[in-house]
């Protein structure tokens, strides 16, 4: 194979582990919808008291009532670091504090009617490797943005029955910055690869309470198809390779999976409640990757990913103070990676997520609540397999989550 053609291709093949950012359970997917949730660890599948149910359970906008608005964002400060196996050099990721914002808004025009919208972040993720790492022919910058709205209605026939759908509309945009060795002593090329996309989904979601104290809930958020294209962008080539390594369109489909989650909730009396999720996502409709390039000189990609479904856990505890309009959370979550060893890279290093969370509400007044949360997440140390790229990934992240509830 000529240099040219090899530097496309190895290219090529750093577009598919960046390709793999949006199945990152455990590193890429954002659990920060909202203040309210992230105090009890996204345990809300079965709890109808905040706009918040327009993304995780769309039933409950018909069980809320009156109008109600959220708007807020999310502050990601995350540790990330690679370590060779070999000579133990730890090497820390150059991550930048992200922030995810978020908006609910929901509205009960009749008894047994409601209407909401959910706009927010449920992929968004940034990742750089400082400059002359070892690891830079594998990945340099790795960034991931997918902008969701969905608006539902909710009907609840009964008084202890209530179902809700609606679609999700979804905006991704994707990149991935790294060296290329060009085989000639002391010269690197550059490749910059960026995408963009829309997709369209649904979710459903049902809630049921067989008692004044206990409730149960379902939500499924269907696949969405995301058909990527974009630009293959090459800087600091030999004037030798140009006509072999220059820029060229590409296209390529990722199918993000089903998510479904049950849900339950029950009240300890009037002043407390404790939820619990449980989560399955189906990253095994992800089997294979397939990548298409506009240029003849350019390897078209058709490779195995051998992702897994992965079931998760969340629970939450919310004790609401009878002095003083002030509200206390706590909650714990278990969040898998669906990556096998064998797909581990730096543009991929994903762990198994576990979060711990506490959260704070205040009523300023009978109109205007303020919402607080703090996650602590810790990123398990994760080795990759023999035919990957060597290295021990591990970490951990702060999230402060701030949102405002007009009602």
């Amino acid at each position: 194979m000529r240099a040219g053609k090899k530097a496309l291709s190895v290219a090529a093949l750093g577009l598919m582990c960046l390709w793999g950012a949006p199945a990152l359970a455990g590193g890429y997917a954002q659990g920060t919808q909202g203040a309210a949730s992230a105090g009890v660890a996204g345990a809300m599948t079965a709890r109808p008291d905040t706009p918040e149910a327009g993304y995780y359970n769309p039933a409950g906008l018909a069980l809320r009532p009156g109008w109600g608005a959220m708007v807020g964002t999310g502050a990601i400060f995350p540790t990330l670091f690679h370590v060779d196996p070999e000579s133990g050099e730890r090497t820390r990721a150059e991550n930048d504090l992200a922030f995810v914002p978020h908006l609910h808004a929901s509205w009960r025009p009749g008894e047994r009617v409601g209407l909401g919208l959910s706009v927010g972040v449920p992929y968004g993720s940034s990742l750089r490797w400082p400059e002359n790492w070892e690891g830079r022919f594998e990945a340099q910058a790795v960034s991931l943005r997918a902008f969701e709205a969905a608006p539902s209605l909710a009907l609840r026939p009964t008084r202890w029955l209530a179902f809700g759908a609606g679609p999700r509309v979804l905006l991704g945009s994707i990149g991935l910055e790294r060296q290329i060795d060009v085989a000639r002593s002391g010269e690197e090329a550059r490749v910059d690869l960026a995408a963009n996309a829309w997709g369209l989904g649904a979710q459903v979601g049902v809630w049921v309470a067989p008692t004044r104290r206990l409730s149960f809930g379902l939500s499924w958020r269907s696949t969405v198809r995301l058909n990527f294209s974009g630009v293959a962008d090459f800087s600091d080539v030999p004037p030798e390779l140009s006509e072999q390594a220059r820029d060229t369109p590409f296209t390529t489909t990722i199918v993000l999976p089903d998510r479904i989650v049950l849900g339950g909730a029950w009240e300890l009396g009037a002043d407390a409640i404790v939820s619990l999720d449980v989560e399955y996502n189906r990253w095994s409709a992800n089997q294979r990757f397939e990548v298409d390039f506009e240029d003849d000189q350019v390897d078209d990609i058709d490779e195995a990913r051998g992702w897994r479904d992965t079931f998760g856990m969340r629970v939450g505890v919310e004790y609401a103070s009878p002095y003083g309009g002030l509200v206390m959370r706590s909650g714990f979550a278990i969040d898998p990676s669906p990556t096998p060893a064998e797909a581990l890279t730096p543009a991929q290093p994903d762990t198994d997520r576990y979060i711990a969370s506490l959260g704070v509400a205040y009523d300023v007044d009978d109109h205007l609540q303020v919402n607080l949360a703090y996650n602590y997440v810790i990123l398990s140390q994760n080795a990759a397999g023999a035919d990957a790229y060597p290295g021990i990934y591990d970490g951990f992240a702060h999230v402060l989550v701030l949102s405002l509830l007009a009602k």
